[in-house]
């Protein structure tokens, strides 16, 4: 019989896709900085010049022309269980810079483990599972033969062998920063 325990912590990220003529990546990177303090802790930022998604967004957003994306990464392990409250703190921050009651920042959060990457969505879905508080986990990739592997439902992007390369990049450090916190337990 298997008996419930803590999953090990992981790692959060935010896909920020904005519309350039409203923002910089500079200053969203200090904007959420600011509204999402502590939570982040220390991060780091990736660019991806693929995004496909730029279609789908820009009928909300603004011409295609105008959509870029970074993400950004905290390096700091924290539960799983936090991803209700940042998708939720996520639709927050983009409702404060809406224009017209349309997006000008689309925020994606999600988190890297040692086995797969997850989104929060407010869509449900066949492959999605219910949270709570209205949010969704959507497993994205998996972790198999030492690399992320998308999936039939994966979004193009995250699917994109840079992006995958990136998480598997962004896994590596969770597992030092986990295996560094078993080693201090140790002490």
């Amino acid at each position: 019989m298997s008996q419930p325990h803590n999953p090990q912590p992981v790692l959060f990220f935010l896909s920020i896709l904005y519309n350039k003529t409203h923002h910089q990546e500079k200053s969203l990177v200090q904007w959420i900085q600011n509204e999402l303090g502590q939570n982040i802790g220390e991060f780091g930022i990736f660019t991806s010049e693929l995004c496909p998604m730029k279609r789908y967004y820009s009928h909300e957003m603004g011409d295609e022309e105008d959509l870029e994306r970074f993400f950004l990464y905290s390096l700091r392990p924290q539960s799983r269980e936090l991803l209700i409250e940042f998708k939720l703190k996520c639709i927050e921050l983009e409702k404060k810079v809406s224009k017209e009651n349309q997006r000008t920042v689309n925020l994606d959060v999600g988190f890297v483990s040692l086995e797969n990457l997850v989104l929060a969505t407010g869509k449900m879905f066949t492959h999605r599972v219910y949270l709570g508080s209205g949010v969704c986990a959507d497993l994205t990739l998996i972790y198999q033969k030492d690399e992320f592997q998308e999936l039939p439902w994966t979004y193009p992007d995250y699917g994109s062998r840079p992006v995958r390369e990136f998480f598997a990049w962004l896994r590596k450090i969770l597992h030092v920063r986990l295996t560094q916190m078993d080693d201090s337990k140790d002490v």
